[in-house]
Parts: structure tokens; sequence; C-alpha cells
């Protein structure tokens, strides 16, 4: 699906529902996909369902930041994180030598 028609569905999906309801529908989200991936640690859950919440996690995560117009700070902050995280994981791998 093209960024622009994602987007639109989004928006309308906000407007809609409006925006506490979908602040409470990421929350339900994270969720159910906490409760899949612990079902997959008991060797009682499977992938495809992993995958469908985890779909639904990101749906629901673009949509907050649309509500908080806070796509671009995620992205700097991500990119910190994982330069950072970069860093860590060669100096273990040093240390491990």
């Amino acid at each position: 699906m093209e960024k622009e028609q994602e987007r639109k569905i989004y928006d309308e999906a906000i407007e809609f529902f409006g925006v506490t309801s979908q602040k409470i529908m990421v929350i339900e989200e994270m969720s159910e996909l906490t409760k899949e991936l612990c079902k997959e640690l008991r060797n009682r859950g499977n992938v495809e369902q992993i995958a469908d919440e985890l779909a639904d996690v990101e749906i629901t995560l673009a949509q907050i930041k649309i509500i908080y117009d806070i796509h671009q700070k995620v992205e700097e902050h991500k990119d910190f994180k994982l330069n950072r995280f970069a860093k860590n994981m060669a100096e273990l791998k040093k240390a491990k030598r």
C-alpha cells in the first residue's frame, strides 16, 4: 500500500474513533502481542498469531505518531539508540574475545 493511502486511513481512523480511543487501542494491541509472545515462549503459540498482532501494533503505533506529530522525533531517538546499541555490541564482542 502506498504511504499516502496508508496515512489517509490512519487519519480517518483517528477522526472517526477519536484520539482517546486510539490511545487505548495501542495499549490493547501491545498487550495482545505480549500475550502471543508469552504463549510462544511456553511452546503454545504460533508465528502467524505473532505476525498478526505485530501488524496491529505497528498500525496503532503509526496512529500514535500522527496524534502527537512525532514521526521525526521517533526516528531521531531510534537512530541515537541504534547507534548506541551498535557501539555497546561492538564493545561486548571485543571484551568476549
